[in-house]
């Protein structure tokens, strides 16, 4: 079931930019271009590089590692379509990034 997480005020995060998240374990990479976030999850099916760390061009996020591409809208890879990593959605609520993420559910208590 999926459940909103904060993870940071929306200042966090640069404009043509990303940054990294780790959220129960799971990278997560969020990006700004015009003022839109984009989520993806973090870590580059190639070599495991963590996507938050690339550089930004357009609406493309290049891994850090090897440079494979994706796009931040679908996850879509450039060099390997089938190794593209799945999109998140994100938004701004109260001048903080919330990402909609499944976690694991909580042990019911005895």
């Amino acid at each position: 079931m999926a459940q909103s997480v904060t993870l940071c005020p929306i200042e966090v995060i640069p404009e043509n930019g990303g940054r990294q998240f780790r959220v129960d374990g799971r990278e997560i990479a969020v990006f700004k271009v015009g003022g839109r976030l984009y989520a993806l999850d973090g870590k580059c099916p190639h070599r495991g590089g963590p996507l938050g760390f690339g550089d930004v061009v357009g609406t493309r996020v290049m891994c850090p590692w090897h440079a494979w591409s994706f796009d931040l809208e679908t996850g879509q890879c450039d060099v390997s379509p089938l190794e593209s990593v799945r999109p998140i959605p994100v938004r701004e609520e109260d001048g903080q990034v919330v990402i909609e993420i499944d976690l694991p559910e909580p042990d019911p208590q005895p």
